[in-house]
């Protein structure tokens, strides 16, 4: 395969996916990582990504994919982590669940049986729960971004002030021992900041291919994470890392 072509479609999975694994990658095109690194170093020179610990985030530009394309992306493998997640539920909590795909499968995954309070500011959350009989919603209003699917800003924030939860569903971008949950978008990174203060535990289920990559906002530190969800191929250095910092894991 040629150079251009590897190129192009590193850049058609940063635009869907925000990421990409220098591996997977390797595998895929059939060559050495090396080389792949080479690629991802000239992309990244040219603007088009940022190098990260095993391979490369989208740069701001291509970070915003659409809800609808992310939602396409690894479903067998969310819908194993929102199984494995709704497992650590019991009746009568509160929940935050911020936006994301995988916390969309995680509301769809809920029991019909169980009883909770849910605190959402993402549509396709309050969607997968609008018909659920025992979860009392409350849906977190203010300014929506169609990219994100979320409401974001002061009128989000203050809402979220209001409440408390038991557990906060926090969506991650990019997880990282040292970087800890982080974000591509600024008002985003907020809304989630808000959500996790007001939380006592911290939950955040990723594929691997979130993890050990890190988007430019912060959101929380790794010790804050309560409980991690993993999928059993998840690397078992990295997840000693958030083991030694505190985080519970567990597997789908």
């Amino acid at each position: 395969m040629l150079t251009d072509q590897r190129h192009q479609i590193i850049r058609d999975r940063l635009a869907v996916e925000g990421r990409v694994l220098a591996g997977e990658l390797a595998s895929h095109f059939g060559v050495s990582e090396d080389t792949v690194r080479r690629d991802l170093r000239e992309l990244a020179k040219a603007g088009e990504c940022r190098r990260v610990y095993g391979g490369a985030v989208a740069s701001a530009p291509l970070a915003a994919a659409t809800v609808s394309q992310r939602s396409g992306h690894a479903v067998e493998e969310k819908m194993r982590l929102a199984s494995a997640a709704v497992r650590l539920l019991s009746a009568g909590q509160s929940l935050f669940i911020d936006g994301g795909t995988t916390n969309a499968a995680i509301a769809r995954a809920i029991p019909r049986e169980l009883g909770l309070t849910v605190a959402t500011n993402s549509l396709g959350v309050a969607s997968a729960l609008s018909d659920h009989p025992q979860v009392e919603l409350i849906v977190l209003g203010g300014r929506f971004v169609r990219e994100l699917g979320t409401c974001v800003g002061a009128d989000t924030l203050a809402a979220i002030a209001q409440l408390g939860a038991d557990l906060c569903f926090l969506g991650s971008c990019g997880l990282d021992p040292a970087r800890g949950v982080t974000a591509f978008d600024s008002a985003e990174a907020e809304v989630k900041r808000a959500m996790a203060r007001n939380s006592a535990g911290i939950v955040v289920a990723v594929t691997n291919d979130k993890l050990a990559t890190a988007a430019p906002y912060r959101v929380a530190r790794a010790e804050a994470i309560r409980h991690l969800v993993v999928e059993k191929s998840a690397p078992a250095a990295i997840l000693a890392d958030f083991e030694r910092q505190g985080a519970e894991i567990h597997f789908a």
